[in-house]
């Protein structure tokens, strides 16, 4: 089976799967997430996903008309909108539509800006990333730690063993 096809049978299995989940506004976020945690485990990628299946993902997860009529109505005899019927089924299907797509995003980066394909070779960092990081901590002064070591032992005011406390700190007792 062809990757193309494998995830375009994820998002079908995923869409009959939300019949039962909760759909809930805390909960559209974390089926997003699961839907596209499973598109990576496929190898997906921004380019296979973006313009064809990801529309359809949102779309599949908004409220069907009959629901979002019925929560609204709910809502306005519970509580004072000022919104109308059209307005509060919009403002639902963008904010889903928001979740999805930042979601999205996080898993999918649109820019490889952030992608370094040089081979790691400090640990997890490739050798631009270092000379980045190096570049970064150079710009701080250096803190010599034995003159501050030095300046405690000197202080007399206060009545402590500093050895004592020095090992304890230290991690030797």
């Amino acid at each position: 089976m062809d990757k193309s096809k494998a995830l375009e049978i994820a998002l079908v299995e995923w869409t009959a799967s939300l019949k039962s989940r909760d759909r809930s506004r805390k909960s559209v976020r974390p089926n997003f997430e699961e839907l596209f945690q499973k598109w990576k485990d496929l190898d997906g990628s921004f380019d296979d996903l973006y313009e064809t299946l990801l529309p359809k993902a949102i779309k599949a997860h908004l409220p069907v008309p009959s629901v979002a009529r019925s929560m609204y109505k709910s809502i306005k005899q519970k509580a004072a909108l000022d919104k109308t019927e059209k307005e509060f089924i919009e403002e639902w299907n963008h904010s889903i539509e928001a979740a999805g797509t930042e979601a999205f995003f996080e898993f999918f980066p649109a820019t490889t800006a952030d992608h370094d394909p040089e081979p790691k070779t400090f640990g997890a960092m490739s050798a631009t990333e270092y000379r980045a990081q190096r570049r970064y901590a150079d710009q701080f002064p250096t803190l010599d730690t034995t003159e501050l070591v030095k300046q405690w032992r000197e202080q007399k005011e206060y009545n402590l063993d500093v050895e004592t406390v020095l090992d304890d700190v230290l991690g030797d007792k």
